[in-house]
């Protein structure tokens, strides 16, 4: 099986507004995905059609190479999920929420709670109403309940919200945990992109309800864009300067007062002497690589709304 999930053109839509078109997927077995795009850009709705929770009006699921149906319970079994925000009855415990969903799974495995509310840290709340929980711990106690029966393919819609930094570390080290340890598959979408470069193994960029790109994280390295980031309260001055008297034409100007230069045939020692020579002020130069949020922005035409091109 090369991939454990892949999606052939799935498209939601309804009545006459479209949440996703002809959307492809492909996640390999072991790997950690990352699911990225602006609000609104479909990833929740992708995330409902994989659970079963959304039927698609278009394209098929393929997940453990069987295409997902209404009755595909013994697949969703052997998966876990958090979608959106983590629900619960606030008058039971930790403890007692997560054994309810182990009733509702069918799933009996002696201490499994207990270790499952240990590695999220809730060892000691376990005992308390759902309702006393701060946001932080109700996310914890989702991720808690999507990975109590230990599944093989584990899906978090935006996992690390309401956490702190520690707490996001915590997280982080978790996925690597059950990514090493027990061999799990883990689809994640997050807005916080440095989380995702740090974890991921590949990333799907979703915008505008279609997907733009799948990409996995060592070809973004193996690309190695640097470029030279000159800030300057005078764009453009320093712009007819780089153009006209250094002939470069490989050059965005961006905003804050920043431009990037491409152009690998020019060093930082002569760009400031002829910057400095024309009277343009600089307030910061120095070189510097592509990072996924750059690479994220240029994909989804973000930098461009905001860009000029030299």
């Amino acid at each position: 099986m090369q991939y454990i999930l892949q999606t052939n053109h799935i498209t939601k839509t309804i009545g006459e507004k479209t949440l996703v078109d002809s959307v492809d997927i492909h996640i390999k077995k072991g790997d950690i995905y990352g699911f990225l795009g602006p609000n609104g850009a479909g990833k929740t709705t992708v995330m409902k059609m994989m659970t079963n929770l959304w039927k698609p009006t278009g394209g098929t699921i393929e997940i453990f190479g069987e295409t997902l149906t209404p009755e595909s319970y013994e697949v969703l079994k052997r998966m876990g999920s958090m979608i959106e925000f983590p629900v619960f009855y606030d008058h039971l415990t930790g403890y007692e929420s997560l054994k309810l969903h182990c009733d509702y799974m069918g799933y009996y495995n002696h201490g499994s709670i207990e270790n499952a509310l240990d590695m999220l840290g809730l060892t000691e709340a376990s005992n308390k109403p759902v309702k006393n929980y701060s946001l932080g711990m109700k996310e914890r106690l989702g991720i808690a309940r999507a990975i109590l029966s230990k599944p093989e393919f584990l899906i978090l819609d935006e996992p690390t919200n309401g956490l702190d930094p520690a707490g996001i570390k915590q997280i982080r080290e978790l996925f690597q945990m059950l990514r090493t340890e027990y061999g799990t598959t883990i689809m994640i979408s997050s807005h916080i992109l440095s989380e995702i470069e740090s974890i991921s193994d590949t990333v799907g960029i979703i915008n505008h309800n279609k997907m733009m790109k799948e990409i996995s994280i060592k070809e973004i390295e193996e690309m190695n864009l640097s470029y030279i980031e000159l800030s300057t309260l005078n764009t453009t001055q320093a712009s007819f300067v780089l153009s006209e008297k250094l002939k470069l034409d490989n050059f965005k100007i961006i905003e804050d007062g920043k431009i990037r230069i491409y152009d690998s045939s020019v060093s930082i020692q002569e760009l400031s002497k002829s910057l400095a020579l024309n009277n343009v002020a600089i307030t910061g130069l120095g070189k510097k690589a592509e990072t996924l949020e750059d690479y994220f922005l240029k994909t989804t035409g973000e930098v461009e709304e905001n860009a000029k091109v030299g």
